[in-house]
């Protein structure tokens, strides 16, 4: 995080494009996420053509819904420019306890799925050790991400997404391996948690990389940020870019296709990594 104390704010510059070919000129309706208005200030300078903004709870997106020619592409260029809020959390913080979380908010977190299989069996041993069932949540925290890291002993980046159960198996994952891993045991011990994804921005976005971590609910402090990959507990910083937030769906896709009417289409995404300048 040196060289990053004068700077304020990033600009990125999205240049993504989707080529297609179909069968008629059916409607296409595509669906992009856009960063929210979490933890971060957003200023929107140059939209995508044709699009248009809407928010849902937590997250937002740009809609474009127009018939298209039987070939061609769609360009959807975009400026944005993001502060992100920081936030550091004191050593003498008090973070509750986890019985003090309202069964209203834990009943909320419990779907299992693929990457957060809280009904999978290979979770007994983790749930049955003793550290498990610590009541201070900033205790446990501290067990679980010990845990996840003792666990996931092979960093190294996956071309596809591994999930929990997968990650306890092999002992191997990226970002996405170490906060779904987190999730799940937060999940299993009834501490609300979601995932983040977004970007990384390093060296004064020099060098900027897909991202993803958790989020768990405080009783006393509501929601605490836990990146195990990059070795932060409680601390939201200038580096962390918010693209979108999965609390109930555990995989939001960036970008959603759909037609409107019956065809048959073949399409490629180009999507290189957004430039990033630096603001102070």
């Amino acid at each position: 995080m040196s060289g990053l104390n004068n700077v304020d704010s990033w600009q990125f510059q999205h240049k993504e494009q989707l080529k297609y070919r179909t069968t008629g000129s059916p409607i296409f309706r595509i669906k992009i996420h856009h960063y929210p208005s979490y933890r971060q200030e957003v200023t929107l300078i140059q939209s995508p053509r044709d699009c248009k903004l809407l928010h849902k709870k937590l997250n937002s997106f740009f809609i474009f819904n127009k018939k298209v020619n039987p070939r061609g592409s769609i360009a959807f260029d975009r400026i944005v420019r993001i502060k992100p809020i920081k936030r550091q959390l004191s050593v003498t913080d008090n973070w509750g306890e986890i019985s003090e979380m309202l069964l209203e908010e834990r009943q909320k977190y419990t779907e299992s799925s693929h990457y957060w299989p809280i009904q999978s069996s290979l979770m007994d041993e983790i749930v049955n050790d003793k550290w498990f069932l610590i009541e201070n949540m900033k205790q446990w925290v501290k067990n679980a991400s010990l845990c996840v890291l003792n666990t996931i002993k092979i960093r190294e980046n996956q071309e596809t997404r591994l999930g929990a159960q997968r990650a306890i198996l092999h002992g191997i994952g990226d970002c996405d391996e170490f906060t779904d891993l987190f999730i799940t045991l937060a999940r299993l011990r009834g501490i609300p948690s979601r995932r983040l994804t977004g970007f990384y921005v390093t060296d004064k976005g020099k060098s900027v990389e897909g991202h993803a971590w958790a989020e768990i609910f405080s009783p006393r402090l509501t929601w605490i940020p836990v990146d195990l990959a990059m070795n932060n507990i409680g601390s939201h910083t200038i580096n962390y870019v918010i693209l979108k937030i999965e609390e109930f769906n555990p995989s939001l896709p960036d970008y959603q296709v759909n037609l409107k009417h019956t065809s048959i289409v073949h399409h490629e995404w180009i999507r290189p990594p957004p430039k990033v300048m630096p603001f102070d």
